[in-house]
């Protein structure tokens, strides 16, 4: 449950300040993708979208057998200027004890971007993970808090850099549930590539639990491209491999393969 948990954990105050002149930023960031006929590909943080996804993370632990965890996601952005948005996860996973997938917990996150310029912006999160998982190894036993923030700076170049402070906290169980206490910084950085078909991110991270006194860090990195249109949106496909170090790494690798539709 602890090598479940610090997965979890690692692949896992504020105001609003909502205005007009936000909403003209936003509007003038797809206006110039537009222009230089790009599309949104999910990769900026600030810029959100309606998306529909399904993907698969395969996990290469330590000891033990190989597990995996699929998911399918929804995010439907809401407001005025659109600059919040719901996600809800439906997860499905197996571990080293059972190798059968069964239904993981279910989880809600809220997006709210509370201001963007053109060189900056800021947002939060705050995700619900609740206890459904239908097994006791591939589950919690609890539900978990996990909130994030993070800003974005949006380089001369085109990239974007965007540090992010994440949070995970249980918020108490029974039996089985061990205690859930980390801290994740997160470095998240978007080059600008020369053809807008293909993307990249990088996304190195520290991760410390508080409960054992233990850190580890990890590096994972997409790449993907834009397949198309289809049924009213933009589609994609995206490969991500994961390198975890340190003594006390839960797992050594992890790949994640997935589609994407957006803009629908």
């Amino acid at each position: 449950m602890r090598l479940i948990s610090m997965v979890t954990a690692a692949v896992l105050a504020l105001t609003a300040t909502t205005s007009i002149a936000q909403d003209a930023v936003s509007g003038d960031i797809k206006q110039r993708q537009q222009e230089q006929g790009e599309i949104n590909n999910g990769t900026n943080p600030t810029l959100l979208t309606t998306k529909f996804g399904l993907q698969y993370e395969g996990y290469s632990p330590r000891t033990g057998s190989n597990f995996g965890l699929a998911e399918m996601f929804v995010t439907v952005p809401f407001g005025e200027t659109k600059n919040m948005a719901l996600e809800f996860t439906l997860p499905f996973a197996n571990s080293p004890l059972d190798d059968s997938h069964d239904l993981g917990d279910i989880s809600a996150k809220f997006i709210h971007v509370l201001s963007v310029t053109p060189t900056n912006g800021m947002a939060y999160t705050a995700e619900l993970f609740l206890d459904t998982a239908s097994r006791a190894d591939i589950g919690n036993g609890q539900p978990v808090l996990e909130m994030s923030g993070f800003y974005a700076f949006f380089l001369e170049n085109g990239s974007i850099f965007a540090p992010a402070v994440v949070q995970t906290m249980g918020l108490g169980g029974t039996g089985f549930a061990n205690d859930i206490n980390t801290t994740t910084v997160d470095f998240y950085y978007v080059p600008k590539l020369p053809n807008p078909k293909f993307f990249m991110t990088l996304d190195p991270a520290l991760v410390y639990d508080w409960t054992t006194d233990e850190g580890f860090a990890s590096l994972q990195v997409t790449m993907g491209m834009l397949t198309g249109k289809l049924w009213g949106g933009d589609s994609q496909v995206f490969i991500k491999p994961g390198i975890y170090a340190g003594e006390n790494r839960p797992i050594d690798f992890s790949l994640q393969v997935g589609f994407k539709l957006l803009n629908f």
